[in-house]
């Protein structure tokens, strides 16, 4: 190249500066890619190292031969289990299960994890990848964006208008799936992200004294500059009636909804291919083999089984139709009698969609209504004794105070895009931050369940290919 020394120092800054972008959040691909080429050069590089040193060929491979031969015998002699041992066995694993946590066993839960995430990804892509719609309908849309996105023109407006709503559809359908996704583990994605938005919704309607603003763009990394700020209104006008509203919030409120029916599938599948291959389904054992300190537990337990396996669809729309956090029992139940799959969703997606998240929409917006708001905050002044006040404790004011003030600045929020006024941050207690907290708490506590039972899950897996092969 023939560079002078003052021309590669500043080569050697421009290198560095660029370096301070090769991070997961600003280049994901680069850095996992750079990432992996390191650990793969490391580990080839150490396993050459260690094959080739003397104490390797003249005492670790004698071991490892040791080893294997004494392992295989082992095994040879454990075959032949009766069935009384075999069940022994049964729950000596499933007692070992418990301690498969990120916080008792991280390596072997982490293993179990990893090879989940790989076995599932790869069978879901070929799955897409070779079904019909993929390669007719999936294929030519993604060509068409990909080269209508390089080119430029008045087609870019309408990308960016069909990526926004591709956005939309996955964003909600998929907090929809993660609040019902696992048994009982879901991430409570309704009470952390579907109920402040239509409360956002109702306050901002009621404030603009309309429909007419931005609510869309309500997604993390996707936000609006004008989200729920107030377009210009007439001063004698009216609030919005609550079907306006309720319109505004309806499609985020089904799409979550759809979601949660999509998430109610797993348990249903995995109790159904037991059934069909004749596997024990320990899920749905402990379900009817365990009781209940409470004698009415056990006895609603018994009836929602019945009930289930008597009426089908409408039984399962009757259970999807309410907060039904037993729900993931109605899936297993109904995979364990094979229950056709579009009757179980069907009957899950008419309850869970257009009928349970509607009625939850239409709760939250009369509570919030602007006449319910003085009510709400004049409940929270007489629940607490003056010398009982819990956020007096903490923050040094009243409950009552606390709300009130939050419920102001999120109208002078709504209002001052239009108004051109600056809304200044109190320095004090901050209701936002500690919302933020509490939803990283649900999101670590969800993920952190998430693991542990997908892992206990594989575990279990090869529990049960261990026990064949010893039969």
């Amino acid at each position: 190249m023939g560079l002078s020394e003052e021309q590669i120092q500043k080569l050697r800054e421009e290198y560095a500066e660029k370096r301070k972008n090769v991070t997961l959040f600003k280049s994901p691909i680069i850095t996992l890619t750079r990432f992996a080429t390191v650990v793969v050069e490391t580990v080839r590089s150490y396993f050459w190292q260690v094959a080739r040193h003397p104490a390797s060929r003249y005492l670790g491979l004698p071991i490892f031969i040791i080893w294997g031969i004494s392992t295989t015998s082992f095994e040879s002699n454990k075959m032949g289990l009766s069935e009384e041992q075999i069940q022994k066995l049964r729950e000596e694993y499933a007692e070992k299960r418990k301690n498969v946590t990120l916080f008792k066993s991280p390596i072997i839960t982490l293993t179990r994890f990893a090879t989940v995430v790989v076995e599932t990804v790869r069978s879901y892509f070929w799955q897409v990848a070779r079904h019909p719609a993929s390669r007719y309908l999936g294929l030519p849309i993604f060509i068409i964006w990909a080269v209508g996105s390089l080119l430029p023109g008045p087609h870019r407006y309408l990308l960016k208008q069909f990526e926004l709503v591709i956005q939309f559809i996955v964003w909600w359908t998929g907090l929809g799936i993660l609040s019902s996704v696992g048994l009982g583990t879901g991430m409570h994605t309704g009470l952390l992200f579907l109920f402040p938005h239509i409360i956002k919704v109702t306050m901002a309607a009621n404030t603009c004294k309309s429909t007419n603003f931005e609510s869309l763009t309500d997604m993390w990394f996707n936000s609006s500059p004008d989200l729920f700020f107030c377009q210009e209104a007439a001063p004698d006008a009216e609030p919005p009636s609550f079907f306006s509203i309720f319109a505004k919030v309806f499609l985020p409120a089904m799409l979550w909804g759809a979601g949660t029916a999509i998430g109610e599938i797993p348990p249903y599948a995995v109790s159904r291919a037991a059934s069909l291959a004749g596997q024990a389904n320990a899920e749905f054992d402990e379900i009817t083999e365990s009781q209940s300190s409470w004698n009415i537990l056990n006895r609603m337990k018994d009836w929602m089984i019945g009930f289930l396996k008597t009426h089908g669809f409408w039984g399962v729309l009757l259970m999807a139709a309410y907060p039904n956090m037993a729900f993931d029992l109605c899936g297993i139940c109904c995979g364990h009698f094979l229950m056709p799959f579009w009757v179980f969703f069907s009957a899950t997606f008419i309850g869970k969609a257009l009928i349970k998240v509607h009625f939850q929409s239409a709760f939250f917006i009369v509570l919030f209504s602007q006449d319910s708001l003085p009510r709400i905050v004049a409940f929270v002044d007489k629940l607490f004794p003056e010398n009982l006040e819990p956020c007096q404790f903490f923050v040094g004011k009243e409950c009552h105070i606390l709300l009130s003030e939050a419920l102001d600045k999120a109208k002078d929020t709504f209002l001052s895009k239009s108004s051109g006024a600056e809304v200044s941050a109190s320095s004090g207690f901050k209701l936002k931050d500690l919302w933020g907290w509490v939803m990283v708490v649900f999101i670590g506590y969800f993920v952190v369940s998430c693991i542990n039972q997908f892992a206990q899950q594989k575990q279990m897996e090869l529990d049960e290919a261990d026990i064949r092969k010893r039969r």
